[in-house]
């Protein structure tokens, strides 16, 4: 069985080199690699740019939309001119109140006449 090897002299012979000018600028000009940020506001999933608002209220609207959807996701609003994310919380539902402290005046009066009647019949 022969066996065949390669040298490396054949792949050299057929490179090109081009020599390189003195006087003659680089052919590539670098480009950013970001966009410019046009709008004022912006939506942030996990510190991501999504969108772009010309308001706070709007921004917020769809960021509130998102966080109502993927609540484990991280979603701020970033202002392009304070370069600040305001974070976005997940709105609590309407009436969860913590349900080891009375809601309001009118239950605390009734939890207070409740204990009252109790060391009434105690003692």
């Amino acid at each position: 069985m022969v066996r065949r090897t390669q040298t490396r002299s054949s792949n050299r012979a057929r490179q090109k080199r081009t020599p390189i000018a003195a006087n003659r600028e680089p052919a590539s000009v670098r480009r950013p690699s970001k966009p410019p940020l046009v709008e004022p506001f912006y939506v942030a999933v996990d510190r991501q740019l999504k969108s772009g608002h010309v308001t706070f209220e709007a921004a917020e609207k769809a960021a509130l939309a998102i966080k109502k959807r993927h609540p484990q996701l991280h979603v701020t609003v970033y202002d392009t001119k304070d370069r600040r994310h305001t974070i976005i919380e997940q709105p609590k539902p309407a009436g969860a109140a913590n349900k080891y402290r009375p809601a309001g005046r009118a239950a605390r009066n009734a939890l207070a006449r409740r204990h009252a009647d109790i060391a009434e019949v105690t003692h």
